[in-house]
């Protein structure tokens, strides 16, 4: 059955809610499905999307003041549907509110019956005629709701933020990440400059802006850019990749000739930035414990015409020196982490989220960086990177690693770009406008 774009914006919010699923997989895999759909009615579909995962708590809030149902006793669907008309209603300028409830009343009838209509079209009603005079956290009296119902984040996360940046930067942090992120693009320097990419997008229409900090990176301004349509996509011009992503690989500073390992690849953003810094000479390898991401990655080094990355499917965790040809002169762990500096692109993981969930995978960082270690050469540098601002998994990490490996110092980077980035380079959304992103150079020592 066709959808349209309410019915496609509900069942991939529905699909996206499981613990196990992630928004962007969601959303290829639902891909198809839209092909129907005309442009502004799939940049309608994106947008609720979005802006429901983004806006959650402060609609559910609207939602549990005009509603004798307690959420968690909701059915899924209704939930979802009440949440995407309020989220029409208070924060999309051009959809009448008696659009939005006419349409939400619809859905819930076709999917759960006349009845359940009848108290979707209350809740709403009711909402619209009461908002008003609702009566939200005091902002003086208890900041973390406040913080938690006002912008949208889970109370565990509202008070660690409060508890480690303070009220001042917590609020710019969280209007930051509640914010639509620019689509910033890495020059492909193999094949194009950034001056020349950035003239034929304008002249294709685009409003391209130079980022501030990575001598690469092409930001857009608009909605409903779509990345393959661009121009010089084809062509391997380009690849999307946030900007304190891109900073990550100079951080390894990679030189031509040399081997290379991104111990951690994934979908290969900074493998394939590493072969461009490398001018396509060289040696890297490329590790991950999916195939399907490797296979992904090998196809975009077709696009992109790199030639000097392999790829191997296996786990950096039981991987030994035995495993390779010998040691590498830089190794990248770019290792797997909450991904709680990402929230602007990723708004469903705030959802998914705890804090045993920053433990477990500082433990598990621990692990891959030990592994890691034991792959480079003597002299030889380490890089160890998450898009995560959480002490546990960024400086806490270090600091285990450090005081176990005494073969392995600190490599202060000092000012980096024109960020003081010393002894460590960590980018706040707030501050930047970049990810969240922590990473550090370790050298192996040589041994007398």
């Amino acid at each position: 059955m066709a959808l349209n774009s309410r019915e496609a914006a509900l069942e991939i919010l529905l699909r996206c809610a499981k613990k196990n699923t992630t928004l962007d997989r969601t959303l290829d895999a639902f891909f198809p499905r839209l092909s129907h759909l005309s442009q502004p009615d799939k940049n309608l579909c994106h947008a609720i999307v979005f802006g429901v995962l983004r806006h959650r708590n402060h609609l559910d809030f609207i939602i549990q003041a005009f509603s004798h149902t307690k959420l968690d006793r909701m059915d899924p669907r209704v939930l979802f549907v009440l949440r995407m008309a309020l989220f029409q209603i208070h924060f999309m300028d051009r959809i009448p509110a008696f659009a939005a409830i006419n349409t939400s009343v619809e859905m819930a009838k076709t999917r759960c019956g006349q009845k359940i209509a009848g108290f979707v079209n209350a809740v709403l009603r009711n909402a619209v005629r009461g908002y008003a005079a609702l009566v939200w956290p005091d902002r003086h009296k208890n900041l973390s709701e406040y913080v938690s119902v006002v912008h949208s984040i889970p109370l565990w996360l509202a008070r660690r933020w409060l508890a480690a940046y303070g009220p001042q930067s917590t609020l710019a942090l969280c209007r930051d990440i509640n914010q639509i992120p620019l689509l910033t693009l890495r020059t492909n320097t193999l094949k194009t400059s950034r001056t020349t990419l950035g003239n034929m997008l304008t002249s294709a229409g685009h409003d391209p802006v130079f980022t501030q900090f990575s001598p690469e990176g092409i930001s857009l301004t608009g909605s409903g850019i779509h990345v393959e349509d661009l121009t010089g996509f084809s062509d391997g011009l380009f690849q999307i990749q946030d900007e304190a992503a891109q900073l990550v690989s100079w951080i390894l500073d990679p030189r031509p000739e040399e081997t290379i390992l991104d111990a951690c690849a994934g979908l290969g953003g900074k493998t394939l930035h590493l072969a461009q810094l490398m001018e396509n000479s060289g040696r890297i390898t490329a590790i991950d414990t999916d195939p399907d991401k490797l296979a992904q990655l090998e196809a975009e080094t077709l696009r992109l015409g790199i030639t000097n990355v392999g790829f191997r499917s296996m786990d950096l965790l039981s991987a030994t020196i035995a495993d390779f040809p010998g040691f590498f002169d830089r190794v990248l762990v770019d290792a797997p982490c909450t991904g709680l500096g990402v929230l602007r692109r990723n708004p469903d993981t705030r959802w998914k989220r705890s804090l045993e969930d920053i433990r477990r995978m500082a433990a598990l960082q621990k692990r891959l960086l030990t592994a890691a270690a034991g792959l480079v050469k003597p002299g030889g540098t380490l890089v160890y990177a998450v898009c995560s601002c959480e002490h546990e998994e960024n400086e806490k990490v270090v600091a285990s690693f450090l005081q176990k490996r005494k073969d392995y110092r600190l490599l202060p980077m000092g000012s980096f770009f024109g960020m003081a980035s010393n002894p460590w380079f960590k980018t706040f959304p707030d501050f930047t406008q970049l990810d969240g992103f922590f990473a550090v150079r370790l050298q192996r020592i040589f041994r007398q």
